[in-house]
């Protein structure tokens, strides 16, 4: 887990407790780290970068949110808006589910895995994902499958998507991104399907 040095951890402030003043603070702050965060990264986005982005002393950063860890799952949305597609009809979910997250116009949603993504070293973010993808995926979908081990064969399905969106949008895999979306959203949306309706 990554450790900030300077200004030290401290317990963050309730959000509903705080004066105007304070509040305005707080949503300047968020709107800088989302920002940052979404272009450069978790490593790549200093307590200082977010502060001087929010034109306020680092120090309240860490006031405000505990640590920079806190601050990136409170400002990165790791639902990724994906409520509504799996609720759709489960025959049709492997590719609708592809296409969701190739649509060339979801620029923010890329942005959002790849900031993600980075950061899973990270304690906190690793047991957000793992939270996010019980709570997304294998709950709501798991009850709907027919035969057996559905949690497992929803969970390999989640690690699928997973492989196809870090070789397309982390590596940059040349086979991949040169080929067709359609393609690529009916091979694979087909091979995620046959592990939620074989």
């Amino acid at each position: 887990m990554a450790h900030i040095s300077s200004p030290e951890r401290a317990a963050p402030r309730d959000a509903d407790r705080l004066r105007p003043a304070g509040r305005a603070t707080r949503n300047a702050i968020e709107v800088a780290a989302r920002d940052l965060f979404a272009t450069g990264g978790f490593d790549a986005t200093s307590v200082r970068a977010i502060a001087a982005r929010a034109g306020v002393d680092p120090a309240l950063v860490i006031r405000h949110f505990g640590s920079k860890e806190a601050l990136f799952l409170a400002t990165v949305d790791t639902s990724l808006g994906i409520d509504a597609l799996v609720e759709g009809p489960l025959e049709t979910f492997g590719r609708r589910l592809v296409a969701y997250f190739l649509d060339p116009q979801r620029t923010v949603l890329r942005q959002r895995y790849v900031a993600i993504a980075r950061a899973a070293h990270l304690g906190q973010v690793r047991e957000e994902i793992v939270r996010h993808n019980l709570e997304k995926y294998v709950g709501p979908l798991a009850p709907r499958l027919s035969g057996e081990r559905r949690e497992l064969r929803v969970a390999l399905a989640v690690a699928q998507l997973g492989g196809l969106l870090n070789a397309l949008f982390m590596l940059e895999d040349p086979t991949l991104t040169a080929a067709e979306t359609d393609d690529l959203v009916e091979l694979y949306g087909d091979a995620i399907q046959r592990l939620l309706t074989p």
